[in-house]
């Protein structure tokens, strides 16, 4: 698998560069690929069905699914490879192995969300862990994931925070802080350095085939 690096773009260009990458990979002309990557302010991601509502900070549109994301203070990634005649939920279990086995060798034990229903009423990503996406073992989302699949081809992308500023998050998102810390946790949180989590993540995504991607053969 090609790491393509790590970088620091605009809520704008990191949106473009997912999608770029994924429609690159689905004509055929670049390989499966991953990068990893944080954001120069503050700003929220819909999913690509969602309304756009009021926020005293940018909203951009993600190219996949879901809901509502606060970004800022998170290390993201997002990964293309192909399908191989996978379905999404075969992807999303095997993308999530590598994560658990990433908080794992950091001491850290993180769980699988099996649901497989979506609560559309819920308007922010962080509110439901879906199918795919971890947890801890108060139920609190640790990694956020979405997927598009094409024909040949899928984007996963998503999110862990490194630290997370309820106080200002609340008022961003016009919610309580209170509840947020009943739903979110960083890796600040749980004792885990957060280079040292770039570090294990990129290398476990390097160790995949190069031609793989669903993930494994």
């Amino acid at each position: 698998m090609r790491f393509l690096g790590f970088e620091i773009l605009s809520p704008e260009e990191n949106m473009k560069r997912d999608e770029e990458l994924l429609l690159e990979l689905e004509r055929g002309s670049i390989p499966p690929s991953f990068r990893i990557y944080e954001w120069k302010e503050v700003c929220i991601s819909l999913g690509k069905n969602q309304d756009v509502r009021d926020f005293p900070v940018k909203v951009v549109r993600r190219p996949t699914g879901g809901g509502a994301l606060l970004h800022g203070w998170d290390i993201s990634f997002s990964v293309i490879g192909y399908r191989n005649g996978k379905s999404p939920i075969r992807i999303y279990r095997e993308f999530s192995d590598i994560f658990i086995n990433v908080f794992k060798e950091l001491g850290v034990k993180v769980f699988l969300e099996s649901n497989k229903s979506y609560n559309t009423d819920e308007y922010f990503c962080f509110f439901f862990p879906t199918f795919g996406e971890l947890k801890t073992s108060e139920g609190k989302k640790i990694v956020a994931l979405a997927m598009r699949t094409m024909k040949k081809s899928f984007l996963i992308h998503g999110s862990v925070y490194k630290y997370f500023d309820y106080d200002t998050a609340g008022k961003i998102l016009g919610l309580d802080a209170r509840e947020l810390k009943t739903r979110i946790t960083s890796l600040k949180e749980l004792g885990i350095n957060p280079e040292e989590f770039k570090k294990r993540l990129c290398s476990s995504l390097l160790s995949l085939p190069h031609k793989v991607s669903g993930l494994h053969s």
